[in-house]
């Protein structure tokens, strides 16, 4: 019993090692990038990166779980994998485009170390959920948490970057709705539905978050505002997803959440009117 729990211990510290090294990689990468980067970077060019920070992230952690994985693993790390191409898409289409001097490199610096943080804890989350289809860990339950937070900020990333390419409106929709519903199908199943439940809940939470991306669409000048809709929208629709119905207390979560919702648009409206 002693040699298995050494062993174990072993073999996490090992992937914690590898985890490490793989979002030192992808932050160090987007820092040298960014800053030898030509000033006519292309929107193919661009994509053609955040497709091998892609690729790059998914096999790396196959290689940082010792090749552990299942088949249910791969919607795992596609998440994962996401998230970190969703951040390189942010730092090149928002703070390169509107930060481009020299003396901000600090800033630059700080940005890029929190996109590695960013990373590890998504490749964290990951692991917590592969492990867990092994068996059963206690970790589990914080790893639930640690989804809902990557996933609105990859739907706010990508939402962002989406705006910012200028895509024809009849890519921009198709592509930002499978977006929405595959952030939403994912972590709705890592905490716990199943089934139909699980199918109609990701749908009707996939809508309300596609509307409030129209709401502010045809409206948004600035693109980091526009996109605040779609995130705080799929933040509230999970938050209301997963909200136990109990009818003998009145629901302040529910009118917080609308609130929420109102105060997002009111502020996309002003802030897009007076920039």
């Amino acid at each position: 019993m002693a040699v298995e729990t050494a062993t174990s211990k072993t073999e996490d510290s090992v992937k914690r090692g590898k985890m490490i090294t793989l979002s030192v990689l992808m932050g160090l990468t987007m820092f040298i990038q960014t800053l030898i980067k030509s000033q006519d970077m292309t929107v193919t060019r661009v994509l053609t990166t955040a497709a091998v920070y892609f690729i790059v992230s998914f096999l790396g952690l196959i290689w940082a779980f010792n090749f552990q994985v299942k088949i249910k693993s791969l919607p795992y790390l596609v998440y994962s994998a996401l998230f970190v191409m969703s951040e390189y898409l942010f730092i090149q289409l928002f703070f390169v485009e509107k930060f481009s001097r020299i003396y901000q490199g600090l800033f630059l610096f700080i940005l890029i170390l929190l996109v590695s943080i960013g990373a590890y804890i998504s490749f964290l989350m990951t692991n917590v959920f592969n492990v867990n289809l092994y068996k059963n860990i206690p970790l589990a339950d914080v790893g639930k948490t640690t989804s809902y937070v990557i996933s609105t900020l990859s739907i706010y990333f990508l939402t962002f970057a989406l705006l910012s390419l200028q895509l024809p409106i009849y890519f921009l929709l198709p592509i930002e709705f499978g977006i929405l519903w595959f952030f939403a199908f994912i972590h709705l199943r890592n905490i716990g539905f199943e089934g139909f439940v699980l199918k109609r809940k990701a749908i009707l939470v996939s809508l309300i978050v596609f509307f409030m991306f129209l709401a502010t669409l045809f409206t948004g000048i600035l693109h980091e505002v526009s996109a605040l809709s779609p995130a705080v929208g799929y933040f509230v629709a999970i938050g209301i997803a997963n909200m136990r119905v109990d009818n003998t207390r009145f629901n302040f979560s529910l009118i917080l959440y609308i609130l929420a919702l109102i105060a997002v648009i009111v502020l996309n409206f002003i802030l897009n009117i007076f920039s």
